[in-house]
């Protein structure tokens, strides 16, 4: 457990974190390759879809992530 100031961070909402801000990283990034002239779609456009997408990856990882670290806690106590 990591604490900054009075908050305390576990291992779910650290890793959360991290993939949100890799996988929007690599959204924008990919707008950036899809974007250009002959696209039809605006690059302000494929940013919303690729973040979008990239929000219910990290909720779909997260909930994983919190059944997970549940499931082990019940096997160990």
């Amino acid at each position: 457990m990591i604490q900054i100031g009075r908050y305390k961070f576990g291992f779910a909402p650290l890793s959360m974190i991290a993939v949100f801000i890799v996988l929007s990283v690599c959204g924008i990034v990919a707008a950036f390759h899809q974007a250009g002239p002959e696209y039809p779609m605006s690059l302000s456009s494929l940013i919303l879809i690729n973040e979008g997408a990239v929000l219910l990856a990290t909720l779909v990882y997260g909930i994983l992530a919190h059944f997970a670290i549940a499931i082990i806690n019940r096997i160990k106590g």
